[in-house]
């Protein structure tokens, strides 16, 4: 652990904090972060630095310029801290950096994987991570519990939901680590997969936190189980899905993308699948969107996630809505172009007693770099907090 200004930069654990609360920095951002930290009051080399943050990679300098201002902003007002840049050699930290013994690490860092059996046979893939009172997460759109540690998206997501918690977390049918060929992909088993992996992990009642597709499967799951729900916590879901809405030109446009899926989805050109990264993230980095690009198509193949995409399409929870009884938190960036917000309204309105954050943001998955991340994470920690002291 590092120390300097207001800061405390805890690199096993990969978080800084500034006067004790946590800022949000991850991925390449933090990783640069720590390579001026270690080298504080000396000349960093451009070059060095890039080898260093991308060593299989050929990257442009202004990859490694972007994730200096990133350090920057979280930097910027500190007393005795500043980056000098030397134009075309490199950048030097000044601070006056003391190195302090790190903390055990947390027990996420050896993550505990586990597989269990749906009802009908199919295999799936659950995480621990933490310790504490548990916390559920319903499976979203792709995910893998091994590799979303390591991508730019996931990571700062999964430590605040694991912070004093055990998170509980899987990848749904057709994806991950899961079963590849599962005999159904439908919105129904994604529901009944939930209660199995909350059988699998013997918890007996825990909260919910839903994203994206995730969210209707929390509701619907609350809705039929409600003695195994405490709280939920949805974040860009939907009551209905894309072919429930009957829009016509709706309709069209999510058959056509299974078309595609089905022949550009899992090829090394990621030409296809940046079309879902631009809607997911409308102004990402190009390191975030080469990860996100790069984690699509680890996740699953070219059938399951057009049918995937199909099984969205017949979400109508709107009849379990309006049987939910616990507290529910609702979150949904205001320009989303995944979902629109018009859904997260719908959603919070039919359940009673909801509490709805609207999210000057344009991303359908907030990351850490979005100036809206402070806000969400408080909104959530403080949720679950008040949940915990129920």
């Amino acid at each position: 652990m590092f120390t300097f200004g207001p800061f405390h930069l805890d690199v096993q654990e990969r978080r800084l904090l500034r006067d004790g609360a946590l800022v949000p920095l991850s991925g390449k951002a933090f990783d640069t972060l720590v390579a001026l930290v270690e080298g504080a009051n000396t000349l960093q080399r451009q070059q060095a630095l890039m080898e260093r943050l991308w060593p299989d990679t050929v990257v442009e300098p202004n990859s490694l310029q972007y994730n200096v201002s990133l350090v920057r902003r979280v930097l910027d007002g500190a007393a005795g801290v500043e980056i000098q840049t030397l134009r075309g050699q490199g950048y030097r930290l000044i601070a006056e950096v003391v190195r302090t013994h790190a903390h055990a690490p947390r027990s996420h860092v050896a993550q505990r994987t586990h597989f269990c059996k749906a009802g009908d046979g199919a295999r799936l893939a659950f995480a621990k991570l933490g310790d504490g009172r548990p916390i559920v997460k319903a499976a979203n759109w792709l995910s893998h519990v091994e590799l979303d540690w390591h991508g730019d998206v996931w990571t700062t997501w999964l430590e605040l939901l694991g912070r004093e918690r055990c998170l509980v977390r899987y990848d749904a049918r057709g994806n991950g680590l899961s079963d590849w060929h599962p005999p159904t992909i439908t919105f129904d088993d994604f529901v009944s997969d939930l209660g199995v992996v909350f059988d699998a992990a013997a918890v007996e009642r825990a909260p919910i936190i839903g994203i994206c597709q995730g969210a209707s499967v929390a509701v619907a799951y609350a809705a039929r189980q409600p003695e195994r729900v405490s709280a939920l916590v949805l974040v860009g879901g939907c009551a209905r899905g894309w072919r429930v809405k009957g829009h016509p030109r709706l309709v069209e446009r999510f058959e056509a993308l299974m078309v595609l899926m089905r022949q550009g989805w899992g090829g090394r050109n990621a030409a296809f699948r940046q079309i879902f990264t631009t809607a997911f993230f409308p102004n990402a980095t190009a390191e975030l969107a080469e990860s996100w690009n790069e984690l699509q198509r680890q996740t699953t193949t070219p059938d399951n996630a057009a049918n995937i995409l199909s099984a969205l399409g017949d979400i109508d929870i709107r009849s379990d809505m309006a049987r939910i009884r616990v507290p529910t938190l609702v979150l949904h960036s205001k320009d989303d172009a995944v979902v629109p917000m018009s859904d997260g309204v719908e959603l919070a309105t039919g359940i009673a007693g909801a509490r709805f954050v609207p999210l000057d943001s344009p991303n359908h998955l907030l990351v850490p770099d979005d100036p809206t991340w402070p806000r969400v994470a408080a909104e959530i920690d403080s949720f679950l907090t008040q949940e915990t002291l129920r």
